[in-house]
């Protein structure tokens, strides 16, 4: 372990000609900037739906990436594609999202967990803050772990049967109902007026995740659970050249997720991130690098780029199509958002 650890500090205090891009850079910025429109989402969408709960005619049309947040509305919607070839008009940029979430996890890995969606930075920021306040993470013993992993997969099958194994009527009819037409209405009125129960399940998975690394993304979410299953079909992952690994472990130590790397050519698992922390804090040059096809390696600079470049295609694609809009005219989501409240 001493000789491992020189090589580590020999490899750390090499004089690079050209210094590289840390690996971790792209990644923060691309999060930064998703946070920043999330947030920018979340006040106009407020506001519009503000001025429609007042009878007001909004100043500006409601922000259709809003949906972004309703994955499964996105799924039901979905779902309508495939069986009907066309795209359901409400809530239509739901299902594109999810569409180019999915499509992200077969050419990317998970790269939409650890680069866009905004659970995974303040996930990751819990984490680490516990581990700087309290000097180490707990790790639940391995049986233990691999049964709570179990629980994201079984919400994730009790979502797959309720969307994708019920009758086309029973769908139509979720799809036409207020629970779907006002989801994004309900969700904001939601977190709004949180009940006490929503507030303490916050705080307790607030909680878990300071204590336990990436709780909330290991254990419970259903989302990243389909996105890790459809991970395990790419071409793209994380490879180990034995040749200039000096097997200090530093890669399997940084993994949120817990994976061992320095034990894999190449990392498979449905739980790899895609996050670029094993690349990173790896201090031997090329030996950890996420690679396509185990050839082409991948910089984490061009990796943001192709998941940027493709949420922009399906974002182009859907307004080509007219679909990312809602169809529905304010009167109308108007009228339903009284009826809603008179229920």
């Amino acid at each position: 372990m001493s000789i491992n650890k020189e090589k580590s500090s020999r490899y750390h205090n090499r004089q690079h000609p050209s210094p590289r891009l840390p690996a971790m850079l792209p990644r923060y910025l691309v999060q930064t900037g998703f946070m920043v429109f999330y947030l920018w989402l979340i006040v106009q969408f407020t506001r519009w739906a503000a001025s429609l709960q007042a009878a007001v005619p909004p100043s500006s049309p409601r922000p259709a990436a809003i949906d972004g947040f309703l994955p499964y509305n996105g799924l039901v919607g979905l779902r309508y594609w495939l069986s009907s070839g066309e795209w359901y008009p409400v809530h239509a940029a739901a299902a594109l999202i999810v569409l180019a979430a999915l499509l992200s996890a077969l050419l990317l890995k998970r790269g939409f967990c650890s680069w866009v969606c905004p659970v995974f930075p303040l996930s990751e920021g819990l984490w680490r803050l516990g581990e700087k306040l309290l000097g180490r993470t707990f790790a639940p013993p391995f049986w233990l772990d691999l049964f709570l992993r179990t629980f994201k997969y079984l919400l994730l099958g009790f979502i797959l049967q309720h969307v994708f194994f019920q009758g086309f009527p029973p769908l139509q009819a979720y799809l036409d109902s207020s629970r779907h037409q006002l989801a994004d209405i309900r969700l904001l009125h939601f977190f709004q007026s949180p009940s006490m129960a929503t507030v303490v399940i916050i705080a307790l998975l607030a909680a878990a995740c300071f204590f336990v690394q990436m709780a909330w993304c290991r254990y419970l979410c259903p989302y990243g659970a389909l996105l890790g299953l459809v991970s395990l079909l790419s071409l793209v992952g994380v490879c180990r050249d034995p040749r200039r690994c000096i097997r200090c472990g530093l890669c399997s130590a940084k993994c949120p997720a817990w994976l061992p790397v320095m034990h894999k050519l190449r990392v498979r698992s449905p739980e790899c991130f895609a996050c670029y922390r094993c690349v990173h804090n790896c201090p031997a040059p090329g030996a950890v690098t996420l690679r396509a096809a185990r050839r082409l390696v991948i910089p984490s600079l061009f990796f943001g780029l192709l998941l940027l470049g493709l949420f922009a295609a399906v974002d182009l694609y859907g307004r080509f199509e007219g679909r990312w809009q809602d169809e529905r005219a304010p009167q109308a989501i108007h009228r339903q958002m009284v009826e809603l409240k008179q229920e």
